[in-house]
């Protein structure tokens, strides 16, 4: 019997196995409650954020709302122009002529509105005049037209001036010269207008009928 017993004296390894398990079960308890506590902090995170956003989003519509009823408040004054002040308030200057149109000063031309003149002006027209051989050949103007007068004109200016310019002694080579240039550049388109001319003059004797 004490051999028995001395051989079923050493099983004493149960409470080992116990503590293990109640240190894994610690440990489950613990992960378990961490999870709970990161959940809450994430719920909690997600409710700030929610409300963070809610707040931005009301402000922003506040904003707007206060640009809008800034927009919309009609102003005590004329500002049609809002770079140019045409009269003041202050010192009691009418504001009637800011409704007025077509009168001057003109507000400035949009961009379309540049953009269509510009077109107009670009377009070529012709600006002639129609030929009328009785104003052309009327006694008043010699036969001659507006163009041949005005070229006779500059033709007689030029050559008066070459004959300052021979008499001028300071007057240098290069002025002879440029003089007598406009002299024969004159002559030349008189001549070829002439000669133009005279094909619609000439047919029935219109320019010796007014010379005469």
């Amino acid at each position: 019997m004490a051999d028995e017993t001395k051989a079923k004296a050493p099983k004493k390894k149960a409470p080992a196995k116990t503590d293990a398990v109640a240190n894994a079960e610690a440990a489950i308890s613990a992960a378990e409650k961490a999870e709970a506590a990161a959940a809450k902090a994430i719920e909690k995170a997600k409710i700030a954020k929610e409300k963070a956003e809610a707040a931005v989003e009301a402000e922003y519509k506040a904003i707007a709302d206060e640009v809008k009823a800034d927009a919309t408040k009609k102003s005590d004054y004329t500002f049609k122009r809002q770079s140019e002040e045409i009269f003041r308030r202050e010192m009691a200057e009418p504001e009637f002529f800011l409704d007025k149109k077509d009168r001057f000063p003109r507000p400035i031309l949009s961009a379309e509105e540049q953009e269509k003149i510009t077109k107009t002006a670009e377009t070529p027209k012709n600006q002639i005049p129609a030929y009328v051989p009785e104003n052309i050949l009327s006694p008043e103007f010699g036969g001659l037209s507006n163009y041949e007068r005005g070229v006779n004109g500059f033709l007689e200016d030029t050559k008066k001036r070459l004959k300052d310019l021979r008499n001028d002694p300071e007057a240098t080579q290069k002025q002879l010269k440029n003089a007598k240039s406009d002299i024969a550049y004159l002559e030349s388109i008189h001549e070829n207008y002439h000669i133009g001319m005279n094909v619609f003059r000439t047919a029935k004797g219109g320019r010796d009928k007014v010379r005469k």
